[in-house]
């Protein structure tokens, strides 16, 4: 037996050295997300190698788990074996494909290793996930240019910047991408290329002096000494006083030997830039002139001939042609009106010739007049038709920078109609389109836009336009369903592009539809929304709230949870959360998740207020559990952040109302802004809280008893005063009985006590434990009729709900009276009469009364429920009395009411016994009543109460003939009793 117990012994030791060596090995993580947590605090510190220990183990209790597998990626990419980082983030997505951060560091080690295409890849994923994230969309743009893929990255870097016109840093590289590309041409020698590119990137940044210079180069290299010069204007437009480009102009009209213009352009530029180099160069280029001079310059010479007489056609053909060329203003209006008269005004040459010069000396009106005249005599000249078109198309756009479309339309639609060049005439057609839609002509807008995809198949804005239009002209369904088919229809890159077309028109309707009462279309519209681009803030937040109006919990539930997955540090999420568990009833929980969030947020509005709803939605699920003090204390944690919530402050007062508390809450429900339906009742319920704020009651209560076959009247009257406290309340009663009975030989008499009065004393102390427990105790003495001795000790218990139960015990001493006859002396044989016995008095008897009982109460907003069942204990026999009873309060006051009871059992009710009215015991009592109570003004209250009681009633009589031989019979039957209870309650 001992070796046996030895074996026990040692095999619970080394149960227990297992148990403890396997728990001190336990770190405590319970789920895969508490290993991350404390993993990523490991990384965070450059501990790598604790946290990849702590990994370790958490994969292996978990293994596949994706946050854990990425963060082995992690561990792996900090010591750069990329093949075993890439592994574990791969099955990291395999676990979780929308695992945001694992394809961020996928993309870094495919980037690395030199796997563009796959980094390429995993960008799209992410930017599937949001499309609007610009570093995504430049990261890879620069994968394609790792990839050498150029063409791809410049196309890609054109398209965003056309979408993102205004996004400062894509315009930079936008500008260096095709700087860089320009370099290279040059270098190349593809000069032309260069030119083109050079073009393109002035129209992007006009204010950049180096591309003008560049570009006056080329041309210069080129051979193209005019186009030079063009450019060098252009950049003094642009950048007037440029030093660099003063001293480049001047330079090469000094090439060209046309230095008095060189001179004449260095003086007027010389008023806004008179800088030492400028100077110097002006007095070089004085020196140059005056060496060409020597050789004689062609024009002063032609010009000396033509004065001296000699006006031939060779002359002034030179003279006009190098007057124009070389800026000669004065001289070129001279010649034009010289070769006017001999030519004729309206020889074409001579008045294209003065077109130009308009042009040059910046008078528009008048080269516009000279242009309008070649064109009603040439409307065929393409030269002529082409400059016109110019011409239009620079008035329409100064006539659309001021708003003027309609003024503007005619010019586009002139050049829109010539049909002189692809380019022009595509400009005119979308110049026509955009007045169109600026001028709210929409049919005419889509017409036009016909027009331009059938002459310009490989327009791109074709679609947008389109859904631009019809959603102006509250087509909006139909845009967007033209958005989807383009989507269904698009690649990668432009399905990106069309979806965030259709994110611009959906958001505005569903708000629309929102705002006229059409939810239903509002959800289905958000939800289609979301399903394109589940990121979509917006969209989320409609589909939200639209799901949330009409009821469909689960899927308000489904987007909040996706919400929260894309935007976890948005307080608008995280209070739809907090309204999912509201709506479980876990208000608890609700407050447990807001609580840091409103720490990070203090001052959200849409976490306060989430937070004081669910804070009130607590405390009344507090205040209903039987715990003010709690429920308080989270209203008061509320209103640290809300203090000017007034629903907040009403939902404080009712909670002290329910704490008993009647003058703090009368002092915050009063900040209750009631409607006008409400005004009345909830002013009734203000007045019932000033009622129960008073601290002192007296209460006069009439009873008046009547049998139903006999005119006998019962009464007693009470009296009574009350001091109530918040947790005591004490009262003095008195109550007073008056009988009229028999006390003479009356032989019919039927009543069952003597006549006279009775007084009974009564003293009661109700104690509130706690707001779940409270007890009464009571004790009365009286005199008669009444029980000479009244004890009674009550317990309740308050449970959540507005449900109650109690339990009572009592004891009682009362008196039975039964009469008492005696023999007539006078009475003889054989006389008149057959009784000689006389009713000389009453016997009196006293009797212990031992009553326990129990109550249950239910109360259903203005309804309140209750049983009750009294087992009584009366000459060693057992005896019973059940009651029901239901009060109404219809009018918000606390205290105005309609009360129904009844009641049945072999014994009375134990008020018939407490009010010094008939009863018997061993037979059926039934008891119903009727009545209510009204509150006049906050100090008086009035009731009334009727009750209909039937009982069984006996009476002893004695009669006969012979004192020897007394005959003894007791008469039964049952009798009806009514009674009306009236009462008055004075509180001060």
């Amino acid at each position: 037996m001992n070796r046996e117990f030895l074996h026990k012994i040692t095999l619970l030791g080394c149960l227990f050295l297992l148990i403890t060596s396997s728990s001190g090995t336990d770190n405590g993580f319970q789920t895969p997300e508490q290993y991350a947590q404390i993993v990523q605090e490991h990384f965070a510190n450059e501990e790598w190698e604790a946290g990849k220990e702590l990994l370790e183990e958490g994969l292996q209790k978990y293994p596949n788990v994706s946050d854990l597998e990425w963060l082995m990626g992690k561990y792996w990419f900090h010591e750069k074996n990329y093949d075993q980082s890439r592994y574990h983030l791969v099955k990291a997505i395999d676990d979780n494909y929308n695992n945001v951060n694992a394809k961020h560091l996928l993309v870094d080690v495919e980037d690395i290793t030199e796997n563009y295409s796959s980094a390429i890849c995993y960008v799209n994923e992410l930017l599937e996930v949001n499309p609007y994230w610009r570093g995504l969309w430049r990261r890879k743009i620069e994968l394609y240019r790792k990839q050498n893929n150029d063409v791809e990255a410049d196309r890609l870097l054109k398209r965003i910047n056309q979408i993102y016109p205004n996004d400062t840093i894509l315009r930079k590289d936008y500008i260096y991408s095709m700087e860089v590309g320009y370099q290279q041409m040059k270098k190349g020698g593809n000069r032309k290329e260069a030119i083109e590119k050079l073009t393109e990137l002035i129209k992007v940044s006009p204010q950049n002096e180096e591309y003008y210079l560049d570009i006056i180069n080329l041309h210069l290299q080129e051979g193209n000494r005019e186009a030079a010069l063009g450019w060098s204007s252009n950049g003094l437009a642009a950048i007037p006083g440029s030093g660099a480009l003063i001293v480049k102009r001047a330079s090469i009209l000094s090439e060209l030997a046309r230095y008095p213009e060189a001179l004449a352009f260095i003086r007027e530029q010389m008023k806004r830039n008179n800088s030492p180099a400028i100077r110097r160069m002006y007095n070089d280029l004085l020196m140059e002139a005056a060496r060409a001079e020597k050789q004689r310059d062609p024009y002063v010479l032609y010009g000396m001939a033509y004065e001296g007489g000699n006006k031939n056609k060779e002359a002034l053909d030179y003279l006009l042609n190098t007057s124009v060329t070389r800026g000669y203003t004065n001289d070129a209006l001279f010649y034009i009106r010289e070769a006017k008269k001999q030519y004729g005004n309206n020889d074409k040459g001579i008045l294209y010739k003065e077109y130009m010069l308009y042009r040059q000396m910046n008078e528009d009106d008048l080269a516009y007049s000279t242009l309008k005249k070649m064109y009603e005599m040439y409307p065929d000249d393409y030269d002529i038709t082409l400059a016109m078109s110019a011409q239009h198309m620079k008035k329409a756009e100064k006539l659309m920078e001021l708003g003027l479309y309609a003024e503007a339309l005619p010019h586009v639609l002139f050049v829109s109609q010539k049909h002189i060049d692809n380019d022009v005439n595509g400009a005119a057609w979308e110049k026509a389109l955009s007045c169109y839609i600026n001028m709210k002509r929409y049919n005419e807008a889509l017409a036009t836009l016909d027009t331009i995809t059938l002459h310009f198949p490989d327009y791109e804005n074709g679609t947008l336009k389109r859904a631009f239009i019809l959603d102006k002209m509250d087509k909006t369904e139909e845009a967007l369903q033209l958005y989807l088919s383009a989507i269904e229809q698009s690649d990668e890159d432009m399905r990106i592009f069309y979806v965030i077309g259709y994110e611009e028109l959906a958001v505005p309707y569903i708000k629309k539809c929102m705002e006229a009462g059409a939810t239903k279309k509002a959800y289905e519209e958000a939800i289609k929304l979301v399903s394109l681009n589940p990121s979509s803030d917006l969209g989320l937040r409609y589909a939200i709230n639209s799901s949330g109006l009409l009821g469909k919990y689960d899927e308000f539930e489904k987007y909040t949870a996706q919400g929260i997955n894309y935007y976890p540090e948005e307080p608008f999420y995280q209070a739809k959360r907090a309204t999912v568990l509201e709506r479980d009833k876990r208000y608890e929980a609700s407050l447990e998740f807001l609580k840091p969030i409103l720490n990070k947020y203090p001052s959200n509005k849409e976490i306060i207020g989430a937070f004081s709803q669910s804070s009130e939605y607590r405390a009344l699920q507090l205040t209903k559990a039987k715990e003010p003090e709690k429920a308080l204390a989270v209203l008061d944690t509320a209103l640290l952040y809300d203090s000017q919530n007034k629903s907040l402050k009403y939902t404080k007062g009712v909670v002290y109302e329910a704490n008993r508390q009647a003058d703090s809450a009368y002092y915050y429900q009063k900040y209750y802004e009631p409607s006008i339906m409400e005004y009345r009742s909830f002013q009734r319920h203000l007045s019932g809280l000033r009622s129960m704020m008073l601290k002192n009651e007296i209460a006069l209560t009439y009873l008046r008893a009547r049998y139903g076959e006999e005119d006998i009247i019962t009464s007693v009257a009470t009296a009574e005063y009350t001091r109530k406290g918040q947790k005591n309340s004490y009262t003095g009663r008195l109550n007073y009985a008056g009988r009229s009975g028999s006390a003479s030989d009356s032989m019919e008499a039927e009543e069952q006590t003597p006549g006279g009065v009775g007084i009974q004393v009564q003293g009661e102390w109700t104690h509130h434990f706690s707001p779940k427990w409270s007890t009464t105790v009571n004790a009365a003495f009286a005199t008669k009729y009444f029980p000479d001795i009244t004890v009674d000790v009550a317990v309740r218990h308050y449970l959540k709900n507005d449900w109650e139960i109690g339990a009572h015990v009592g004891y009682r001493r009362v008196a039975a009276y039964t009469k008492r006859y005696e023999w007539n002396d006078e009475f003889f044989a054989g006389g008149t009469g057959d009784n000689g016995y006389l009713f000389t008095g009453w016997n009196e008897s006293k009797t212990n009364l031992l009553t326990v009982g129990g109550e249950l109460a239910k109360t259903i907003e203005v309804v309140r429920l209750n049983t009750k069942i009294d087992m009584h204990f009366f000459n060693s026999n057992f005896y019973y009395n059940a009651q029901i009873g239901a009060k109404y309060f219809p009018a918000n006051d606390g205290k105005t009411n309609i009360n129904a009871m009844a009641s049945i059992g072999s014994a009375p009710e134990t008020a018939v016994l407490d009010y010094a009215l008939p009863g018997s015991f061993s037979h059926t009592n039934t008891m119903v009543g009727l009545g209510g109570q009204y509150m006049v003004s906050p100090n008086i209250t009035i009731g009334l109460m009727g009750t209909w009681n039937t009982y069984y009633n006996q009476t002893n009589t004695v009669r006969g003939s012979s004192p020897l031989n007394p005959i003894e019979s007791i008469s039964t039957r049952y009798k009806n009793l009514y009674n009306i209870y009236a009462q008055v309650y004075i509180s001060f």
